[in-house]
C-alpha cells in the first residue's frame, strides 16, 4: 500500500451558505485569492477534560471530554476590492471600497485543496480577518484570515469532511 502524504496547496474555496452534502462539489465556490507562501495551517486544540472526584475516593469517579476547536489560518496576498468586501463587509461604489464601521460576521462553507493527499470541506466556518500590510520593496499587503469550524445548521451535515485527492494521470 502506498504511503499517503498531504502537502502543498492548490486552492482555498469558499461560498456563502452551507452545501447540501459533504461531497466536495466546487459548484458556487470561488477562490479568495492567492495564498501567501507558508501561511496556510490547520490546527486543533487539545480536548477539554473535566474530572469529577468524590470526597471518599482519590481517583476520579467520572471524566468527561469536549473536543478541541479546529481552525484553519491563511493569508491572502492579492486582495481585490471584492475580497475585502467578502471578508470584512462594507460596500463598493465607483471602484472604491468603504470599510465597515462595525465588525461583520462572515460565515462561509470552505474547501481546502492541497496539491496532493487529503482534502478538507467545512460546511460552516466563521472567518475572522485582519489587514497586515508592509509598504516596502520587500513587503506585501496581506489579509490574514482565521477560520473556526462551526457546527452546521443543516440537519445531517457533519462539521468537517476529509477525502482523498484523485491521483493525477501520468
Amino acid at each position: 500500500m502506498a504511503t499517503l502524504v498531504t502537502l502543498g496547496l492548490s486552492k482555498i474555496l469558499g461560498k456563502v451558505g452551507e452545501p447540501e452534502s459533504g461531497d466536495f462539489s466546487e459548484t458556487g465556490y470561488t477562490v479568495f485569492g492567492l495564498t501567501y507562501e507558508d501561511t496556510c495551517t490547520m490546527s486543533q486544540d487539545d480536548p477539554e477534560t473535566t474530572e469529577f472526584y468524590a470526597e471518599e475516593e482519590d481517583d476520579p469517579v467520572e471524566i468527561t471530554e469536549k473536543q478541541g476547536k479546529i481552525t484553519f489560518a491563511f493569508s491572502i496576498m492579492n486582495p481585490e476590492l471584492e475580497t475585502l468586501q467578502r471578508l470584512f463587509g462594507g460596500t463598493i461604489a465607483s471602484n472604491i471600497y468603504a470599510y465597515p464601521d462595525t465588525v461583520s460576521t462572515v460565515e462561509e462553507s470552505v474547501i481546502i485543496l492541497p496539491r496532493k493527499g487529503l482534502k478538507f470541506q467545512v460546511p460552516r466556518m466563521k472567518l475572522t480577518s485582519k489587514i497586515n500590510g508592509e509598504f516596502s520593496k520587500k513587503g506585501l499587503l496581506l489579509i490574514e484570515v482565521t477560520g473556526t469550524v462551526l457546527k452546521p445548521t443543516t440537519s445531517g451535515l457533519k462539521k468537517m469532511y476529509v477525502g482523498k485527492i484523485a491521483a493525477a494521470a501520468t
